[in-house]
């Protein structure tokens, strides 16, 4: 079976309020297991599958969670730990009550980082470096987080994103964990995304979001993200709640990371159309993202007191330099994600761009910007 998304699914997905019975459970932990070996087929449509998904960030739940990337990306400074979290195995322990009250634990080798989500805030709580971090709000753009890679949260990204050319169709329905999952393949509709397909395998009781598995353009596995050992029920609120130990080193901030902070600095007023993308939100000048479906691209502009530093950091990692009219560009890829650092002529004028997409289209926005620098923001 396959179908195209239609304009009036979109409309629903988009205004989908999750809700479901709250289900008494605690934390296990199983390795993750699948089989096809005894599960029905689904009489759902593959539309029907995504709105479940949709529809599940209120879910509450208890899990482990693995997440495995296989995206080569140089270690950039500025950039946290996007290189390991997007090139590496991050397991996870997880504990959700809804949308804006959660808890995801990384467990690593040498310590363990806690990230608790509030309804106007998130808090990282450091053991190791006793660090407490509250950033107050959502910033408008910033780096990915290991809580965005748990496998609902990145099932529900993906499909927020479809777009009409955008082609699903379902799998073979498997057990995971324990659980009846049916499945669902998405196929981009432009040939421009480095995604060849994305298979979700979302729990037919409660639509939540069991597997992702991203495979790009050569075939390999490029993202894989599971949960393991459900248990569904509102975890206790006392797990949910950031720790109060005195000896915590406090701070407070607006601006999480090196891209949040580019994002609250932006000076120019960007196009409302690049390389033939339209602006997903042409009023957002600052940030805004070009184009539809699964291929988006996010163009963050770079104030010129930073720029020198971002790229001598890029190129200091392997990434070379090429001349082109108008200024410079700096690419950093990946089989599936991939960035391109503009930067114009005049000094002033400096871009970072970057999505799921072909360098080449990359390419075309940038050169784009070089050659018709946008002017500053209006009352800037």
């Amino acid at each position: 079976m396959s179908t195209v998304v239609s304009r009036a699914a979109r409309r629903r997905w988009a205004s989908v309020a999750g809700g479901t019975a709250l289900l008494v459970g605690s934390l296990g932990v199983a390795p993750w297991a699948w089989s096809a070996v005894g599960v029905a087929p689904t009489s759902a449509s593959a539309e029907a599958v995504v709105e479940r998904a949709l529809a599940s960030g209120d879910v509450s739940y208890s899990a482990t969670g693995e997440s495995r990337g296989s995206l080569a990306l140089p270690d950039v400074r500025g950039f946290g730990g996007l290189a390991s979290l997007v090139g590496g195995t991050t397991r996870t322990r997880i504990w959700w009550a809804g949308d804006s009250h959660w808890r995801v634990d990384v467990v690593g080798l040498t310590g363990e980082q806690d990230t608790y989500g509030l309804p106007s805030s998130t808090t990282t709580w450091d053991y190791e470096t006793r660090r407490l971090v509250t950033v107050a709000g959502e910033p408008s753009a910033r780096l990915p987080r290991a809580d965005d890679l748990v496998a609902p949260r990145a099932v529900q990204r993906l499909l927020s994103a479809l777009g009409p050319t955008d082609r699903l169709s379902l799998l073979p329905a498997r057990r995971i964990g324990g659980r009846d999952a049916d499945g669902l393949r998405v196929v981009p509709g432009d040939a421009r995304s480095t995604i060849a397909r994305a298979e979700v395998w979302v729990d037919r009781a409660t639509g939540l979001p069991l597997r992702l598995r991203m495979v790009d353009r050569a075939g390999d596995d490029a993202l894989v993200t599971t949960l393991s050992g459900v248990r569904l029920g509102r975890p206790d609120d006392e797990v949910l709640r950031p720790p109060t130990t005195s000896t915590a080193r406090r701070e407070l901030e607006t601006a999480p990371d090196l891209v949040a902070r580019l994002a609250a600095r932006s000076t120019w007023q960007m196009p409302d159309e690049l390389a033939g993308l339209q602006a997903s939100d042409p009023a957002a000048a600052g940030t805004p993202t070009y184009g539809t479906g699964l291929v988006r691209v996010a163009v963050l502009p770079l104030p010129g007191r930073l720029t020198r530093e971002v790229v001598a950091n890029v190129t200091s990692a392997g990434s070379v330099s090429e001349d082109v009219a108008g200024g410079s560009l700096v690419r950093v890829g990946s089989s599936l994600l991939n960035v391109v650092l503009a930067v114009g002529d005049d000094g002033r004028h400096a871009y970072v761009i970057t999505g799921l997409v072909d360098p080449t289209l990359l390419d075309e926005l940038a050169t784009e910007l070089l050659a018709s620098p946008p002017p500053l923001r209006y009352g800037r």
